[in-house]
This record gives structure tokens, C-alpha cells and sequence, in this order.
């Protein structure tokens, strides 16, 4: 089966658009939030975003994916894998409510209970809307998945900025997040109406669990990669540091994680479609990580030559109360680069029925983590954590390799091919900004310039590297989807 390129990008541009919507209302969040909290209160909020990040995995246990790469899923096979869901997020919110009281006794924070507590209400409402969002994305009707995802992004967003300058600090932080997807939820289920029964085939629900545990299995594994340096700098420095490294964490990943989002969730239902087509398999992937390459070092590029004015001028509004996070926002700038490259191997492996490499390679990257972060630790700065993830992170090459190698016939030669343009762009980036006026940044207007300068450079760089070949990808696919519009028209 031949998989359309321009339906497949009509369909990124549907998810970027959401994305982009997220992106804009988390920005403006997390910007005014930024500035009426401190780093303690910032960091009781990540703490207790850790443990219920934590029991979602097991609320989930890659039942969605399982029920999207499905060939064939009928009335009865989908009513099994969402009462599957409930049962899973309901023993998954019981047991954050047992958490809860024992929570202190990890984080230096009076709060802590309390916050997870509430937190803990998202298990119960990711049920809503979830067998619709199966349908959806399924028939890869992303054009209506954006409406669920701009209502929750609008909800959060105005629901956390209404709460904090009302003076309800780090609780309008976890209270916005419930709201945001209770409206997502109600927003899908309105879009695509699903009959909610509770209904269990036990021997097609065997077949979710034989998919999904190996599956969930390298989802634990990687959630642990993601939050153990945040759990570990929580329990050793106090909230106070982990306020400072979970800002620059979420901001160094920000656009990887929606970036990679934006594509994974195209691309899962798309290869799913040509799981046994590897020559189309390798196509796409090596496609992939060339336009998110470009993507991710010119935003990551911007973020990371401008650090000490985002943390003065955007976020601390003119004072330097988040300057102790720049060296740890720079590290781990780059991080977000390399998560961008690797990450689109995920949905090749899926669609292949390929969960074990993902497994074994998370748990020797999590091996090299756990070692480099207690090293990083005894220094009790949050940039060498940081630097501790980079190089652990690095080390999935690999665990990767040979399945690229062997189901896809990629080697390093060829991945080298599409993402070496990559350094160039940043050290170019980066030193074209090095030249700017110190004070050019000292407002939003010019810190905005320098952004868009770093970026312009950096993309610029790229082009100039790969023959502007991701320009040229870009256009005509634009191009030939006006035509296509044209032509209805």
C-alpha cells in the first residue's frame, strides 16, 4: 500500500496548527506563571506533575497506540479497550490518593499532598473522549482532532491565568491542567460521539495486553529517563533547585516535545499502513529527521543564544530570578536537538510490532543515566544534571542501529547524511548572535529580534548545507496542496 505524502502532510499541517495553539497558550501561561511564582512553588508543581506522570503510564499501558495500529477494529473490539482504560485510570487514581499523604516525606513542600491529589482527577478524565480519539486518529481525521486540542489548550491557558493573578499560586497551576483536559475530552467526545458501555472480549483483550505491556514497558522506562533527574534533584537539593531545573527543562524540550508529537502521531497511523513495505519505511524516516532536524535547531538554536534574556526579559520581567536555570537551559538546549533526531524511530518500530528494541535500548540508556546523574548530583548543580542527560541520552545510537540496519537497511553513514547540517547551523546560530548589543533584549519587542535573528541564521545555515532541500520538500508539498484546493474550488 503507497501512502499519500501530501494527505500526509495536510495532516501534519492539521497537527502543527493544534500544536502551534498549545504552544502559543502554554507560552503565555507559563510566562505570566513565571512571574508570580517562585522557584519553590515552581518546583511543587513539577514534583507532584512527576507522580501522576508516573501512575499515567500504568493508566495507559499503550492500550491507545495498540487500538491505532490495528488493522480491523470493530463496535465491540473498541467498547473492550476503552473499559480496559477505565479500569486502568481508576486504579491508577486510587492509588495517587494513597500517595498522596506519604508525598512530604519526599519534597520540602507543605503542598505536596495536596497538589497530587488534585492532579490525580486527570486519571478519570482522560477516559472522556477516549474512543474517539481512537476513531480519529485511526481515520487520520486530524483536521477535526484540532478542535479538542485547541478547546483544552484555551481552557488551561485561561483558567491558569485567571486563577494566578486572582493570588491562587501553584494550585491555579494544577487546577488549569484538570480543566484544560476535561474540555479536551468533552470536546473530542462532542466531535465524534462514542456510546460509552463498559464491555470486555477477554480474548481480544489479551491481544491490547500482549501489545501494550511491552509497549508500556518502554514507556515506563523512558517516563523514568525523563523525570528521574527532576525526582533525584527534588529529593537531594529541595524544591527550590528543582524549580530552577524543571523550567529549564520544560522550555530546552518544549519544541521537541510538540514537534515530535506533532509528527509521531501523523506518522504512527501513516506507517502503520506500509508496516510491511520497508523500503517506503526507510524513505519516510529518513525524511523525518531531516525536516525535524531543521525544525528543532533553529528553534533550540533561538533559545539557546538568547537564554539569559528569555530568563530576564520574558520570564522574569526584568528581574533575574530564574538566572540561576541559564547554564542548565543551554545543556539541555541541546539535549532537546538530539531528542528531536531520535525520537521518529519510535513510530517505525510500532508500526513494525518492533516494542522489544524500544525496551532494551531505554534500559541501557537508563543504566548510563542512573550512574552519570548520582555522579552530577555529588556536585549539587543542576547544569552538570543536565549534562548528565545529554550523554546518557546519547547513547541511544546504540540500542537503535542495528534495527535500523537490519529491518530498514540504514546505517550510520546514511542518518549522518541528513542530520550533520545540524552542527554547522548551530555554531554559525550561535556565534551570529554572540555579536548582538548586549542590551539588545532588555524588552520584548527586541528580544523577540534576536529570537527570530538566531533562528533566521541558523535555518539559513541548514539550507545552505543540504542544498535547501527541506525548503524545496516544504514548498512543493504546499504547493501541490493549493493546487488541490484549486481544483475543488
Amino acid at each position: 500500500m503507497t501512502v499519500s505524502k501530501a494527505r500526509t502532510f495536510r495532516n501534519v499541517m492539521y497537527a502543527a496548527f493544534s500544536k502551534g495553539i498549545t504552544f502559543l497558550c502554554a507560552a503565555l501561561t507559563t510566562m505570566v506563571v513565571a512571574r508570580n511564582l517562585t522557584a519553590s512553588d515552581y518546583g511543587v508543581v513539577g514534583f507532584a506533575t512527576i507522580i501522576i506522570g508516573f501512575l499515567l503510564q500504568f493508566a495507559d499501558l499503550g492500550l491507545l497506540r495498540a487500538a491505532i495500529r490495528r488493522p480491523n477494529l470493530d463496535i465491540a473490539s473498541l467498547q473492550t479497550v476503552f473499559t480496559l482504560k477505565a479500569i486502568l485510570s481508576l486504579v491508577a487514581f486510587l492509588a495517587a490518593l494513597a500517595l498522596a499523604p506519604f508525598s512530604r516525606h519526599l519534597l520540602d513542600h507543605s503542598a505536596t499532598g495536596g497538589v497530587i491529589s488534585i492532579l490525580a482527577l486527570d486519571f478519570l478524565v482522560s477516559t472522556i473522549g477516549f474512543g474517539s480519539r481512537v476513531e480519529l486518529t485511526r481515520e487520520m481525521s486530524y483536521r477535526a482532532l484540532t478542535i479538542p486540542a485547541a478547546a483544552g489548550a484555551v481552557v488551561q491557558c485561561v483558567a491558569a491565568i485567571v486563577l494566578v493573578l486572582l493570588g491562587w499560586s501553584y494550585w491555579a497551576v494544577v487546577i488549569a491542567e484538570v480543566l484544560g483536559n476535561l474540555a479536551s475530552g468533552l470536546a473530542l467526545q462532542f466531535t465524534r460521539p462514542f456510546p460509552i458501555r463498559f464491555h470486555i472480549d477477554w480474548p481480544d483483550a489479551q491481544k491490547y495486553l500482549r501489545f501494550g505491556i511491552p509497549l508500556f514497558g518502554s514507556g515506563f522506562v523512558i517516563f523514568i529517563l525523563t523525570n528521574l533527574d527532576n525526582f533525584l534533584v527534588s529529593t537531594s537539593m529541595g524544591s527550590v533547585q528543582l524549580g530552577y531545573y524543571a523550567l529549564a527543562f520544560t522550555w530546552a524540550t518544549f519544541i521537541c516535545m510538540l514537534l515530535n508529537a506533532t509528527v509521531n502521531d501523523v506518522l504512527l497511523p501513516t506507517l502503520a499502513t506500509i508496516q510491511d513495505d520497508p523500503v517506503a519505511l526507510r524513505r519516510w524516516y529518513l525524511k523525518t529527521i531531516d525536516l525535524t532536524g531543521f525544525v528543532g535547531v533553529a528553534a533550540n538554536t533561538a533559545l539557546l543564544a538568547n537564554a539569559h534574556w528569555f530568563l530576564v526579559t520574558f520570564l522574569g520581567k526584568g528581574t533575574e530570578k530564574w538566572l540561576p536555570a541559564e547554564t542548565a537551559l543551554q545543556v539541555l538546549c541541546i539535549y532537546g536537538i538530539l531528542r528531536t533526531i531520535t525520537e521518529p524511530i519510535s513510530p517505525c518500530l510500532m508500526a513494525r510490532g518492533d516494542t522489544r528494541t524500544l525496551w532494551n535500548t531505554n534500559l541501557m540508556i537508563g543504566a548510563v543515566e542512573v550512574v552519570l546523574l548520582l555522579l552530577a548530583l555529588r556536585t549539587r548543580r543542576i547544569e552538570m544534571v543536565g549534562a548528565a542527560m545529554l550523554a546518557a541520552y546519547s547513547c541511544a545510537a546504540l540500542g537503535l542501529l542495528p534495527f535500523l540496519r537490519r529491518e530498514l537497511s540504514i546505517t550510520l553513514g546514511d542518518i549522518a547524511a541528513q542530520v550533520w547540517p545540524i552542527v554547522p547551523a548551530l555554531v554559525v546560530g550561535y556565534t551570529a548572535t554572540s555579536v548582538l548589543p548586549v542590551s539588545f533584549g532588555n524588552s520584548m519587542l527586541t528580544l523577540a529580534a534576536r529570537g527570530l535573528f538566531t533562528a533566521s541564521v541558523a535555518a539559513v545555515t541548514h539550507g545552505l548545507c543540504t542544498h535547501f532541500r527541506c525548503f524545496q520538500e516544504t514548498g512543493g508539498m504546499i504547493s501541490h496542496n493549493l493546487a488541490r484546493i484549486r481544483a475543488r474550488a
